[in-house]
């Protein structure tokens, strides 16, 4: 799991730091990918900062990250229809700081990855896609990354990501189900704060 995540945020961060109304997906992930990549490979020597990639990641990626989805597909439609306005409030600022401190993780970790992009597949006209890419690492690896957009007033979004065909969203989701039937909302909040405390 852990190398899952690191292997899947680190490429999102790569895809996303801008967003572009009426682009197609897979030329706006593209663009952004290389740039990144060069920002990435221009601030090498400050990566191992956490402050510094931690406000990369919260100025950068989190606005292109639709954390509202998110954060109710992790937890699943019946918790989350349930969960107080208050608690989802709560579960949603721990699991952004999670999401934050895990992509600053993985982007300290970057040594001259390449991201490639496929073509899509079926168009766009539908307002969500399933964008494909691989990661190939500099000893050849290749190791594939699908994402999962919509459209929102123009500007896509990322709600879910899959590395070697295996959904961060469900992954999450079976992390939080035993907390969730133990001790609900309230239990899986205190454990994502115990969580992010032990990170800072």
């Amino acid at each position: 799991m852990k190398r899952f995540v690191k292997y899947s945020l680190l490429t999102l961060f790569f895809a996303l730091s801008t967003a572009v109304a009426a682009q197609s997906p897979v030329v706006l992930l593209k663009g952004i990918s290389n740039r990144m990549i060069d920002q990435l490979e221009r601030n090498k020597a400050r990566l191992s900062h956490s402050g510094v990639v931690n406000g990369i990641v919260q100025r950068t990626l989190l606005p292109y990250v639709d954390l509202n989805r998110m954060s109710a597909l992790v937890v699943g439609p019946n918790y989350w229809r349930s969960a107080t306005a208050g608690q989802k409030s709560q579960f949603k600022r721990e699991f952004t700081n999670m999401v934050i401190s895990t992509y600053a993780a993985a982007i300290s970790s970057y040594n001259g990855d390449r991201v490639l992009f496929y073509p899509l597949r079926g168009g766009y006209s539908g307002g969500t896609v399933q964008v494909r890419s691989v990661i190939v690492r500099r000893n050849g690896r290749r190791i594939p990354v699908s994402y999962s957009m919509f459209s929102i007033q123009g500007s896509w979004r990322v709600y879910d990501f899959s590395v070697e065909n295996v959904s961060i969203v469900n992954s999450y989701r079976a992390q939080f189900s035993n907390v969730l039937s133990r001790s609900g909302m309230t239990g899986l909040i205190a454990r994502l704060q115990r969580h992010n405390r032990k990170v800072r």
